[in-house]
């Protein structure tokens, strides 16, 4: 890893494409230290929910698990990547959640207080996941044992308490009514993979392999290649108030990506004809024709239910898009390059546009409404820097050639490579 001089500039890997250079100038030069309070100010947790649109933190007062998981991934993989004081960031974040993150029985809960008081206990799945994605990524970068041990200790709860009575998958939450959900089932996939990958350990394998049959077996519809969000107590979709199944494209190619990357590390080819009849269907049924952006819902015949434009589907179809290139050759690229532009004109530099006439700048609009020309949100949502940065740094390790699991530096040795490139936020 490349280590920088304080208050040095990080030199970006110079590049002929354009889009690349956009993506690896957000990465190495983001202003990290706003995904947490000021070290002087800061609460225990000191992890920002939230933003108003000129980047000023909004405090809710509340901090989700789930929150804490995705921005420990975001700052260990900036680290990782060369980005100057993301490792520092990453060690605060890490003992937030480490410290005060787990209730009495060893697991995962929902919500703290900025001071770290539990203030929702649930063992939820979803929060759970991002725990674990979290952590995956804070011993990649830091080989910290005990980041493993948590990991490990919260599979072990989760298996014996949290398991479906039908005997596949799991309950999204506990105690109180639960559900069959695909979402927290893919990232906990998400987080057993990289967990696997990270660690070598046994127990990861497992939940990564019985989380892939769920997938093949229950929760892919093999005639129509659709994921429905929602499933009955034996697992079969359930419709949604329109009283249609609902399918997110951005689901499919966040699934479609995670069952690429499983076919790597398990070479299970079943895998990947799963991950290409999600895509398929994705993108043949999903992308809106006028803006070329991926719609919030579709039907499972491909009829639109909500035609709103979130950010994370786009930042979904892009990592989607970096799979189908690594396996299928270059020639895909070109897609890549309409996809992060796209992603730029629209959610980071889209202002002025209706209802925000100001957008500070290396922050992000999350949710347009169908015209693309209007707001759907009223704040920046720091969760989903997780979505941006997983979308643009795999963007980088296709580009610099890096393995699959690989994490490697953004940047060049020498600030001598490349001109340097101002903050995002100057």
């Amino acid at each position: 890893m490349t280590v920088l001089a304080a208050g040095a500039i990080a030199a970006p890997i110079p590049s002929a494409n354009r889009q690349i250079d956009r993506v690896r100038d957000w990465c190495v030069n983001w202003d990290y230290a706003r995904l947490l309070a000021s070290h002087e100010i800061a609460p225990p947790v000191p992890v920002v929910e939230r933003f108003d649109w000129n980047g000023t933190a909004i405090d809710p007062g509340f901090r989700r698990v789930r929150v804490i998981g995705r921005q420990l991934y975001v700052l260990s993989r900036a680290a990782c990547g060369g980005a100057e004081g993301a490792g520092e960031l990453a060690q605060r974040t890490a003992t937030a959640l480490m410290q005060y993150g787990r209730g009495d029985d060893g697991q995962f809960v929902s919500r703290l207080s900025p001071a770290g008081t539990v203030l929702d206990a649930t063992a939820d799945l979803y929060d759970i996941a991002f725990a674990l994605f979290g952590l995956a990524w804070w011993y990649r970068y830091s080989s910290d044992p005990r980041a493993i041990e948590l990991a490990t200790a919260s599979v072990t709860h989760l298996c014996a308490t949290m398991r479906s009575p039908s005997g596949h998958g799991f309950v999204d939450r506990l105690p109180g009514q639960w559900r069959h959900l695909q979402n927290p089932h893919m990232h906990l996939f998400e987080a057993a993979i990289f967990l696997t990958a990270f660690s070598g350990q046994d127990r990861f394998q497992t939940l990564a392999e019985e989380l892939f049959v769920l997938a093949r077996d229950k929760l892919v519809d093999p005639v129509s290649g659709t994921l429905a969000e929602e499933f009955d107590d034996a697992w079969r979709p359930v419709a949604g108030p329109q009283g249609k199944i609902r399918i997110e494209p951005g689901h499919q190619f966040e699934w479609a990506w995670l069952l690429d990357r499983w076919a790597i590390a398990s070479g299970d080819r079943e895998a990947l004809e799963l991950s290409r009849n999600l895509f398929d269907f994705a993108i043949n049924h999903g992308i809106d024709p006028a803006s070329g952006l991926v719609f919030d819902a579709v039907c499972p015949q491909g009829k639109p239910l909500e035609k709103d434009l979130r950010i994370w589907p786009n930042t979904e179809l892009l990592k989607a898009q970096v799979a189908i290139a690594e396996r299928e050759g270059r020639a895909q690229c070109h897609s890549i390059d309409q996809t992060i532009s796209r992603v730029f004109r629209h959610y980071l530099e889209s202002a002025p546009i209706d209802g925000c006439t100001s957008l500070g700048r290396g922050f992000w609009v999350d949710y347009l409404k169908a015209d693309a020309r209007q707001l759907n949100c009223d704040h920046v949502p720091a969760s989903t820097m997780y979505h941006i940065m997983f979308a643009f740094s795999e963007v980088l390790r296709l580009h610099d050639n890096h393995g699959p699991f690989e994490a490697g530096s953004w940047v060049s040795d020498t600030a001598d490579d490349a001109a340097p490139s101002r903050s995002l936020h100057d």
